[in-house]
């Protein structure tokens, strides 16, 4: 009786107040709840309405909480970021209701137990009269870094910022290390291919998707959707991989369209596309949207080392494609514009950034970088050195160094002079260091966490666990700032289109950073 009681009153909440179903599941819901059910059980049955507040005093507390929250973030970050770097994402995104520009800003660093952490800094409105050029969104960015604790220009290198190619964001970090969104250039990349002049040179690709558009359409329209086990998915140019999951939908359902079109009389809207092409489309576009999904990682997981190996893994797959007369004019491009953008050749002047290319050095199972030839594997190492001497990160830290205990003196030490040397693993060269890692027997599965590896390993490789610390916990795209902005979106919906700028931040930072 007690659970179809508590299920009645939970259909009635959703139903009373039109709040979405997952709400009964949602976190904060389910931590009010036991709050009252565990202030009942200290004083008694009350009278809810008594103990809750006006809908005002939540909002005054919002603010207060999130200004009490700051303190606390404030001094994690900086106790870890002034000592082993940290990463930023930045994006702009503007508001549908008043349009309302926002510059949001998320960090990612390795605390001292060498776990991962992402944080949402602000999402912090632009004046109405402020133009987006790169200075106003240096200064309104670096501004906002400094109420957090984190002077930009004081981190000098140990401060990686990751954005989109937008002009004025580049021209906004030109004077900062800035990598580029990897995952905004798998879709210019494939924006590229599948423009109009290159689509029109290949007509049956063409064709394939047009059909597959207007079939889509077709179901969303006549009310066939439902008869589906799953909805088939419709291509969005503002989406990424988009055709791919369109096609893929397709793919997946064919059998079950095909049935359906047949008691509809309407069997040609799929006879006439080709299951052949479908397939080998979908079978091309398949690699970009999982390198896609590894690149856009939840930041529980380093991402930066995936960067290198999937550059070179998707231009291998391109240049195999050139060879099929349906998909070389795609192919083509697609080699074209990867090389561009994403070169593994050092000599390039896109090349992978370095930063992403050492990160790849420093996951273990990675180590040997084969995906390089020699020329270039050397020069990542080259950059591993010179990275540790100019972020000084082959210098102990003081405070992180216990004195050694005086040993008490034996009979040996009368013939100290003859002893064996015992070489320190802080003494230990970088040379040795990296020659040790490169070479050592490697007890890592692919599940184990890197980080906790390095963590496990930094007595033996001080100098290279520094570094890795820094350069594992850059993310390889922006997608946390417009993960930040999507939920934006949900904070500002149309009954909520007043809501004042100060508030939505407050309410992302909460959301964020609230555990």
């Amino acid at each position: 009786p007690f659970k179809k009681e508590t299920r009645d009153k939970c259909v009635q909440f959703v139903c009373q107040d039109i709040r979405p179903y997952d709400t009964i599941s949602g976190k904060g819901f389910t931590q009010l709840a036991q709050h009252l059910v565990d202030t009942a059980a200290r004083i008694g049955k009350f009278d809810v309405c008594e103990i809750l507040p006006h809908p005002t005093t939540v909002s005054r507390n919002v603010e207060m909480r999130a200004q009490s929250l700051h303190k606390h973030v404030v001094e994690e970050i900086t106790a870890t970021i002034s000592k082993s770097g940290c990463a930023v994402t930045a994006d702009i995104w503007t508001e549908t209701y008043r349009k309302t520009s926002f510059l949001s800003a998320t960090i990612h660093y390795v605390n001292e137990q060498s776990e991962l952490h992402s944080r949402v800094l602000f999402a912090a409105p632009f004046d109405p009269s402020t133009s987006k050029t790169g200075e106003n969104i240096r200064r309104h960015l670096l501004q906002n870094l400094r109420v957090f604790g984190i002077d930009a220009t004081d981190m000098g290198k140990k401060i990686i910022f990751v954005t989109d190619r937008g002009a004025n964001m580049i021209s906004a970090l030109r004077e900062y290390t800035r990598l580029n969104c990897t995952a905004h250039i798998l879709n210019v990349t494939l924006s590229s291919a599948f423009g109009t002049a290159i689509i029109e040179k290949s007509p049956e690709i063409a064709s394939l998707l047009t059909d597959v558009k207007k079939l889509v359409t077709y179901f969303k329209h006549s009310g066939q959707q439902g008869k589906l086990k799953k909805s088939l998915k419709q291509s969005i140019e503002t989406r990424w991989n988009s055709n791919f999951d369109m096609l893929n939908s397709v793919l997946e359902h064919y059998e079950d369209i095909a049935s359906v079109l047949t008691e509809s009389n309407n069997y040609d809207k799929i006879g006439r596309i080709s299951i052949s092409t479908l397939k080998l489309l979908v079978s091309f576009l398949k690699p970009f949207k999982e390198a896609t999904d590894d690149l856009e990682t939840d930041n529980t997981a380093p991402s930066a080392s995936l960067v290198l190996p999937w550059s070179v893994r998707l231009i291998e797959h391109c240049t195999s494609a050139t060879k099929d007369p349906l998909l070389s004019e795609i192919a083509t491009v697609c080699v074209t514009r990867l090389k561009e953008l994403l070169s593994a050749d050092s000599t390039s002047s896109h090349s992978v950034h370095m930063l992403y290319k050492i990160a790849t050095f420093l996951t273990p199972n990675l180590r040997g970088l084969r995906m390089l030839d020699e020329r270039g594997r050397q020069n990542v190492i080259q950059g591993v050195k010179e990275m540790i001497e100019d972020l000084k990160f082959d210098h102990a830290h003081d405070e992180d160094v216990e004195p050694t205990p005086a040993k008490r003196p034996t009979v040996l030490h009368k013939f100290s002079d003859w002893e064996e040397e015992e070489e320190s693993c802080g003494s230990k060269s970088l040379d040795v260091q990296i020659q040790e890692y490169r070479t050592m027997k490697l007890e890592l599965s692919s599940q184990q966490n890197i980080l906790q590896w390095w963590n496990s390993n930094s007595s033996q490789f001080p100098a290279l666990s520094n570094l890795a610390r820094f350069v594992l916990c850059i993310p390889a795209t922006s997608a946390p700032s417009e993960r930040a902005f999507s939920l934006c979106g949900r904070i500002l919906e149309e009954r909520r289109s007043v809501l004042k700028p100060s508030s939505v931040s407050d309410i992302l930072f909460l959301h964020g950073n609230l555990k």
